[in-house]
C-alpha cells in the first residue's frame, strides 16, 4: 500500500465517522471524544488533523510487515479513529484503552476491551494478534513501560510485529524550548499541581506526556526483548488544514535534519 493510498482510508474514514462524535454524551472524562459540546468537538477536529499523517504512516508499515487480514490491536486506541481507519484498510482491527469504550467501537464493529496498560494484565491470550501497535501511547506511563511491553510481546504472535510511534525527544521544538530557558515537560500548573488523575486498581493515570523516546531507547526495548528491529526512523506530521504553504515549507526545511523531527517510530519483529 502506498502512502497516498493509506491517506486517502484515513481522511474518507474520519469523514464518515465523525459525525459519530456528535453522540458522546459522557462529562465524566476529559478526553476530547468523550463529550459532546461543541469545545471538544473542535479539538478533535485538531487532533485528528495533527495526527492524520502519523495515521496514514501506521497503516503504510503495517501494510508493508503484514499481508490484508491480519489481526491487529490498537493499544491505546483513544477515540478510535485509528482503529476504524485499520479497519477500512483491509485489516482486522482491535482495540483497547483504559476507559470502558465509545460507541464509536461498536457501530465500526471494532472489538474493544478496556485495559489501562500499567494497572492491568492484557485481557487476551497468549500469541493473540499478528501486530500489536503502541501509538503516542508509551510517552504517557507514568511508571516503567516493562510491564505493558512484556504483556504486548505475549500476546503478538511468532513472527508477528509490535510498532511503537512516539515523540522524538531530540526534536526542534524540544531543542528550542531547552534554548528559550523553558521546560521540556507539559505545562506545571496544568498537568502536574492541578490534574486529577484517573485511578485503576489504586493506580493513577495522568494525561500528559511523562517520558519521551530517542532512537538509544527504542533500540534498547529491542534489546531487552530479544526482538529484531526491522525499521526504526524519525518523522513529522503536517495538520494541512491549519498550516499554509510556507509553515510546511519551512518545516519541511527544518526537517532535513531527521533528528529534529517531531515523532519516531520502531518495527520490530516477535
Amino acid at each position: 500500500m502506498q502512502y497516498s493510498q493509506a491517506q486517502k482510508i484515513v481522511e474518507t474514514t474520519w469523514e464518515r465517522i465523525r459525525p459519530s462524535f456528535c453522540q458522546n454524551t459522557s462529562t465524566s472524562r476529559h478526553h476530547s471524544w468523550e463529550k459532546s459540546d461543541d469545545a471538544s468537538l473542535v479539538a478533535l477536529e485538531e487532533y485528528f488533523w495533527g495526527s492524520a499523517s502519523r495515521f496514514a504512516l501506521l497503516i503504510t508499515k503495517t501494510a508493508q510487515y503484514l499481508p490484508p487480514g491480519a489481526k491487529v490491536l490498537d493499544a491505546g486506541a483513544g477515540s478510535g479513529v485509528f482503529a476504524a481507519a485499520l479497519k477500512t484498510a483491509g485489516f482486522e482491527a482491535h482495540a483497547s484503552d483504559l476507559h470502558q469504550g465509545l460507541a464509536i467501537f461498536e457501530q465500526e464493529s471494532i472489538p474493544y476491551q478496556p485495559w489501562n496498560l500499567e494497572a492491568e494484565s492484557a485481557p487476551y491470550d497468549n500469541d493473540s494478534f499478528d501486530a500489536v501497535i503502541l501509538s503516542q501511547t508509551i510517552e504517557h506511563f507514568t511508571y516503567s513501560p516493562l510491564k505493558p511491553l512484556m504483556e504486548i510481546h505475549r500476546i503478538v504472535r511468532p513472527g508477528g510485529i509490535v510498532i511503537i510511534d512516539a515523540p522524538n525527544i531530540s526534536c526542534f521544538r524540544n531543542i528550542s524550548r531547552l534554548m528559550r530557558g523553558k521546560s521540556l515537560h507539559w505545562d506545571l500548573k496544568t498537568h502536574y499541581l492541578e490534574q486529577i488523575p484517573e485511578t485503576i486498581h489504586n493506580i493513577p493515570y495522568y494525561d500528559r506526556h511523562n517520558h519521551e523516546y530517542s532512537k538509544d531507547d527504542l533500540i534498547n526495548i529491542a534489546e531487552h526483548f530479544g526482538t529484531r528491529i526491522e525499521e526504526l526512523a524519525y518523522y513529522s506530521s503536517y495538520n494541512q488544514k491549519k498550516y499554509n504553504f510556507f509553515t510546511v515549507l519551512a518545516s519541511h526545511i527544518r526537517d532535513s535534519i531527521k533528528r529534529w523531527r517531531k515523532g519516531i517510530y520502531a518495527v520490530y519483529r516477535q
